[in-house]
């Protein structure tokens, strides 16, 4: 593993030092602009994510955790920092990261396997239809391939948001809450389909979540985000195998380690025996 820190003003490192897939964040700050004059949303940012890696960055709402990825995205370019993919500074968005939203943002006229073969039109027609099968496959949707979006579930539609965004073969996958819209029974499968997903082609992923447990049971690493402005609190590995058990005792273990990051237990009132809140 490398990890470099330098200043975000002085010139970069070598590229050639960095293996594909290298994440590294050095974010100052991150500001915008209102009603009241600048918003700091980020400060202080510093993380290098492994090649190969699966991290999960949680916070509570407006912690800055989304922005975050955005910066890693491009699409976010003002802020003070740098952000780079091995050594190379990220200015825009690119093909070397696939992004998935909270909502699947497919084109409702196209047809599964053309929401998946979008953006590939420059490839080799031979290339592109090898591409486009793959990752369809990839993803459970071989049945599904000429169906259009209303006629998929919300699982589903996630699931051609993935492909679509891996078919592009980037290094890094980025995730903002993609489960967040689904109900609880099938959020847990397709955080089982997207290990399994993650498992085969073993990318780099940044996955953004506010649900405590997912990140532990997905990451091999948990970000904690503090409060406005964020900062990362505190980095948790999770040295568990794959799969996970959620009932495991060190998995509960580790969850309650990052709730307790959260929620200081002494701020909780007790329940009393009829079941309301004691009143101070």
């Amino acid at each position: 593993m490398i990890k470099l820190i330098w200043n975000y003003e002085n010139t970069m490192p070598d590229s050639s030092l960095f293996r594909s897939g290298t994440v590294d964040v050095q974010i100052a700050h991150k500001a915008f602009a209102g009603s009241q004059g600048k918003l700091l949303a980020l400060t202080n940012i510093l993380l290098t994510i492994d090649p190969g890696e699966f991290v999960c960055i949680v916070g509570g709402s407006g912690c800055g955790k989304t922005t975050l990825l955005r910066i890693i995205a491009g699409l976010e370019t003002d802020y003070a920092g740098v952000v780079a993919l091995d050594g190379t500074p990220i200015t825009g968005p690119g093909l070397d990261r696939g992004v998935v939203f909270q909502e699947h943002r497919l084109f409702s006229w196209l047809t599964v396997h053309d929401n998946v073969a979008f953006g590939l039109s420059r490839l080799p027609p031979a290339e592109r239809a090898l591409k486009i099968r793959h990752y369809i496959n990839l993803v459970g949707l071989n049945d599904f391939e000429y169906e259009y979006p209303h006629q998929l579930s919300g699982g589903m539609s996630q699931r051609v948001a993935i492909a679509r965004a891996l078919v592009g073969s980037p290094e890094v996958l980025l995730l903002d809450e993609p489960f967040a819209s689904l109900d609880a029974l099938t959020r847990m499968r397709m955080q089982q389909e997207i290990l399994r997903i993650w498992e085969a082609e073993r990318t780099t992923v940044v996955l953004v979540t506010h649900d405590i447990e997912e990140a532990v049971y997905l990451a091999d690493r948990v970000v904690i985000m503090s409060t406005q402005p964020g900062t990362i609190k505190k980095i948790l590995p999770v040295g568990l195998p794959r799969p996970r058990d959620r009932a495991d005792r060190e998995f509960v273990r580790i969850r309650k380690s990052v709730h307790d990051e959260f929620f200081d237990p002494g701020t909780i009132a007790p329940m009393v025996p009829n079941g309301s809140r004691s009143v101070s």
